[in-house]
């Protein structure tokens, strides 16, 4: 429960993007657990350069590595063994507005998409019966890339995270030093203090603590605006290994499975600053928040598929892939940073006294208080003179997931031997996700995602055309959002390209895919359950496009 709660503070600002991943809409990291859930069922076809050149459509094709992924009945179109490996490059831009200020982030990473090979033991033609054998293959991959950097900053003039730092401590409602999360940290630093409200009826005596920001209450103000910045990183990947298996029958009738094992390594860190506005008291000059959390995890799952051919022209595929059950295990660190200006706390009574007006509000008192406070004071008694105060904290959490099934169908028409075209739909129900806490329920987070996440019917469209032993390729993928009743539009959108050359012996691919969609972050998300005063939440809009460069390499033998 402990490491649940540092993950519900942390993850109070509501992270609405993901980078790199196949739905970008969450930001990965230090989020609600249902968010996670979201990320990690969320992926790609990547394979061979073929492939993604096709716009990842695939379960009516065969004849390709990628096939053990996606429709292992594929992998029974076979009639050699085949040895093949893709390197790929991927540049990530995001162009962010926060506040009315843009900044533009990029970054590029190599890796490796897919390798793997196919062992083919196909019956002549010569020999009699309808079974004429198969393929094994053993594949490798990567199903997402979480390598990113993201960028932002803005003036606000009406809310920072102060507010959000006492807000989760009055949510918490205990002691100072029960306090837990990011909230314990900005107690730690003095960036909040606990007070009492004191209220006198008819002779009797209502105490009421609460938390609040230490110094100036009600900044910022359009006047005095703060200055808020992050930077964001995230690295990683979610990968399978496909151990598959695809057989031929009359050369009209193919089926095939895998057993797929995934693994997932994912990192973010973050790092977020606020410079204070510089009034005559000049006591906050600025806070840091530095986040660090490090996922690890193991997954296994299984796919089914059968592929037709009715006419020489058309085959049709269909294809289940079981849920994948994960086990994860993560590791959180943080450090609340801030720096003052020499202040003392012995002077802090005094202090409050000359501010009082700044600190408390006396909007919320005649609003919502029926009797005017008698005393309002701190139980903050310290003697500490605040220059530089760091507090730091680590903890440990593990769970359970369960992604939701996958279920494709696909057809391919094919103009003689001259090309083809090919369309697949996929059935995802992203509201049967489910996560289980180790040493915590997560009752809350499931709950969730029956109330935000939606199924949703993915497009993927892919042409070939065939001059001699050259191939062009085009192709455009469709995914809506999964999630219910969006202000934004989300949807993401790819179109590729491609060529190849195929001989006898060897085969070379290169594709070029073009990833676009849009998402939201908030640094933090204040609910301010108490309407003490009103505050906004604020988003960064951002404009997000993916550029990878494939090159699938292979031999035959």
């Amino acid at each position: 429960m402990v490491m649940k709660s540092i993950l519900t503070l942390l993850i109070s600002g509501g992270f609405l993007l993901t980078f790199n991943c196949s739905y970008a809409q969450y930001i990965p990291g230090a989020m609600s657990y249902h968010e996670q859930a979201l990320m990690f069922s969320s992926y790609s076809y990547t394979g061979s350069a073929r492939i993604q050149g096709l716009g990842n459509t695939q379960i009516s094709l065969g004849g390709d590595v990628s096939s053990a992924l996606s429709n292992p009945a594929g992998l029974g179109f076979y009639n050699r063994s085949e040895l093949s490996l893709t390197p790929a490059f991927t540049n990530h831009t995001s162009n962010t507005n926060y506040l009315s200020n843009d900044t533009k982030s990029s970054l590029g990473s190599m890796n490796i998409q897919s390798f793997g090979a196919v062992f083919n033991n196909s019956i002549s033609n010569i020999t009699p019966g309808k079974w004429r054998g198969g393929s094994f293959a053993i594949a490798y991959s990567k199903i997402n890339n979480f390598n990113n950097e993201l960028q932002y900053s803005g003036i606000n003039p009406s809310n920072d995270i102060l507010h959000f730092y006492a807000e989760e401590a009055n949510f918490q409602n205990v002691q100072g030093s029960d306090l837990a999360g990011i909230a314990r940290g900005a107690y730690d630093t003095y960036l909040i203090s606990r007070f009492v409200d004191v209220e006198v009826a008819d002779g009797q005596t209502t105490v009421i603590p609460f938390y609040d920001r230490t110094f100036f209450s009600e900044f910022p103000l359009p006047e005095f605006p703060v200055e808020q910045s992050e930077v964001i990183n995230t690295s990683g990947s979610q990968n399978q290994w496909s151990f598959s298996y695809g057989v031929n029958y009359d050369d009209r009738l193919y089926f095939g499975a895998t057993l797929g094992i995934q693994s997932l390594k994912y990192d973010i860190t973050k790092t977020y600053t606020e410079r204070y506005p510089g009034l005559e008291e000049d006591i906050v000059l600025r806070s840091v928040l530095y986040e660090d959390l490090i996922t690890r995890g193991n997954g296994i799952n299984g796919t089914f598929g059968i592929i037709g051919r009715p006419v020489d022209q058309i085959t049709i595929g269909v294809s289940l892939i079981t849920p994948t059950f994960y086990t994860f295990t993560e590791s959180y660190y943080y450090s609340v940073e801030a720096d003052y200006d020499n202040f003392s706390m012995t002077n802090y009574s005094d202090y409050f006294d000359a501010n009082y007006d700044n600190i408390v509000n006396p909007a919320y008192i005649e609003e919502n208080s029926p009797y005017y406070p008698e005393s309002y004071t701190t139980f903050y008694e310290d003697d500490a003179t605040l220059n530089n105060q760091f507090t730091d904290s680590e903890s440990e959490f593990s769970y359970t997931l369960n992604t939701p099934m996958r279920v494709n169908a696909g057809a391919t028409y094919f103009i003689n031997k001259n090309g083809f075209v090919s369309a697949d739909i996929e059935y995802v129900d992203y509201a049967n996700m489910r996560l289980k806490g180790k040493e915590g329920s997560l009752q809350s987070d499931n709950e969730s995602i029956d109330n935000l996440y939606q199924s949703v019917v993915n497009l993927r469209i892919g042409a070939e055309w065939r001059i001699k032993t050259m191939r062009v390729r085009a192709g455009y993928n469709y995914q809506p959002s999964p999630i219910k009743h969006e202000n934004a539009d989300r949807k993401l959108q790819t179109i590729s390209t491609g060529v190849g050359l195929r001989s006898g012996k060897y085969f070379v691919d290169l594709a070029a895919s073009y990833k676009m969609y849009n998402s939201q972050y908030a640094p933090y998300l204040l609910e301010n359950p108490n309407n003490l005063v009103h505050l906004e939440n604020n988003f960064a809009d951002i404009d997000n496009q993916n550029l990878t460069i494939a090159l699938s390499v292979g031999l035959f033998f």
